[in-house]
């Protein structure tokens, strides 16, 4: 399957008001509770993104790049810098239990996965037993909203936590951890989901962006640090959407890279030819796990697309 999202224009396109609010990162709880709703979930899709994911990803990264392929149309824009934008980490979302039949499910609600990526989940009990899963699946734009069913018919152990996996193999990167909740026990309440970075000793992930347009030298001028990554290149991105519903490239950082401590530290990126000031909504910045050179083969998401960080641009 081809590799494409439909490319909001604006952050959060399609919820207004309080419940839209609920639903940026930093707002796991709000997110699951505003989840348990039903509600459609758009899972239209575009060559947009493929096209300019592609076109972005192509050739080498460079600091001083032109104007971008792709800009957010009918936003209104603004000069001058955004705010101090704090890098969540990703994904955001939150799991509830329950049964079928007597066996054991689990209800998730998460964003910011890597679209159209499939993930094991298990629930590791105390003594180091293992309950698992059905597969979970994110959709075009990165989201997944399902419950998972298993075969287990015993208690839900205080103690007990739940582990989504990278990937659905049982060795190698797919193996590991991509996010997990802090130990469990009740049922009927929601758990928050922590991500997690596989290979990091380094800490939580954390982070913070600045973007600064000026107007006269037309250049955008992007800022990062960062830590809790593992050493050595990310990818990172502004795109078109948000961080809950994923969208195109609009313009490529040079790979950022992480010191054997784990920290990016006040990495500064220059785009040069920058018609077009920051819009007031409708970009997000994103780092994901793997560079450049290994987060696409043949157009599609690998499993180190994963994003790690993200901030929506305001």
């Amino acid at each position: 399957m081809n590799f494409t999202i439909k490319a909001d224009r604006a952050a959060g396109a399609g919820v207004t008001g309080r419940r839209r609010r609920a639903l940026l990162p930093g707002r796991p709880r709000a997110w699951a509770a505003a989840a348990r709703r039903p509600r459609a979930w758009a899972a239209a899709a575009s060559p947009a993104l493929a096209v300019g994911l592609m076109l972005a990803l192509a050739g080498p990264a460079a600091a001083v790049t032109r104007g971008a392929a792709h800009q957010p149309a009918a936003v209104a824009h603004r000069q001058g810098a955004s705010d101090l934008l704090r890098l969540h980490p990703m994904p955001v979302g939150a799991v509830r239990f329950g049964r079928q039949h007597g066996r054991l499910t689990v209800h998730a609600a998460v964003y910011g996965l890597t679209p159209g990526s499939a993930h094991g989940v298990g629930l590791r009990l105390p003594g180091g037993g293992m309950v698992r899963f059905s597969t979970l699946t994110a959709n075009p734009v990165g989201q997944a909203r399902a419950t998972l069913s298993s075969h287990y018919t015993g208690r839900l152990w205080p103690g007990s936590r739940l582990v989504v996996r990278m990937g659905t193999g049982g060795h190698g990167v797919a193996a590991e951890r991509l996010a997990v909740t802090r130990l469990t026990g009740a049922p009927h309440r929601w758990y928050r989901l922590r991500a997690v970075e596989p290979g990091s000793a380094a800490g939580p992930l954390r982070g913070h962006a600045m973007l600064r347009y000026n107007s006269s030298r037309h250049t955008l001028t992007v800022t990062v640090s960062a830590s809790g990554l593992t050493p050595g290149p990310h990818a990172a991105h502004i795109h078109l959407g948000s961080c809950m519903r994923q969208g195109p490239v609009a313009y490529m950082l040079r790979d950022l890279v992480a010191g054997p401590a784990g920290r990016v530290v006040h990495a500064v990126r220059i785009f040069r030819h920058v018609m077009t000031p920051i819009p007031a909504h409708g970009w997000y910045l994103n780092i994901h796990q793997g560079s450049s050179a290994t987060i696409l083969s043949n157009g599609q998401p690998t499993i180190f697309f994963r994003p790690l960080l993200c901030a929506n641009i305001h």
